[in-house]
């Protein structure tokens, strides 16, 4: 299988296919479309958003990116909808009684404080190794 072309030409096309049907709907697939990605960068205040955040809340929540479909008919997006996209991206689980994790490592979250907290890791050593003092040299 070959990587998916990334250039500027494939956007560039991609957007225009986009724009020349516009009843299409942004999120095919499991894959968000330019356009989304685009309205969610903005909404969100974060750009480029992780491929796989976007594909995660294009599975979990099709139908807010519907909705995300509408401001471009003129409708203002619903401020119910707006909170739960941006409660997603930000912290990689769907909001509500049935949430679903969509991304939890590549949640936007994490990019706020990288330079302020330890990446999630996991403990070296083998288990109660500071219980005892380090070998000195």
């Amino acid at each position: 299988m070959t990587a998916p072309r990334t250039d500027r030409r494939t956007l560039l096309a991609l957007t225009a296919a986009a724009a020349a049907f516009p009843g299409a709907s942004l999120a095919q697939g499991g894959a968000v479309l330019p356009a989304a990605m685009n309205r969610l960068a903005a909404l969100a205040g974060v750009n480029p958003l992780p491929q796989d955040l976007l594909r995660g809340l294009a599975d979990a929540l099709p139908e807010d990116l519907r909705a995300l479909e509408q401001v471009d008919r003129g409708e203002a997006l619903p401020e119910e909808v707006r909170i739960r996209l941006l409660k997603a991206l930000w912290t990689g689980v769907t909001p509500g009684d049935d949430a679903a994790r969509i991304g939890f490592s590549s949640a936007l979250m994490w990019a706020a404080i990288e330079e302020s907290n330890n990446v999630i890791s996991y403990c070296g050593g083998v288990p109660g190794f500071w219980a005892e003092p380090p070998e000195t040299a």
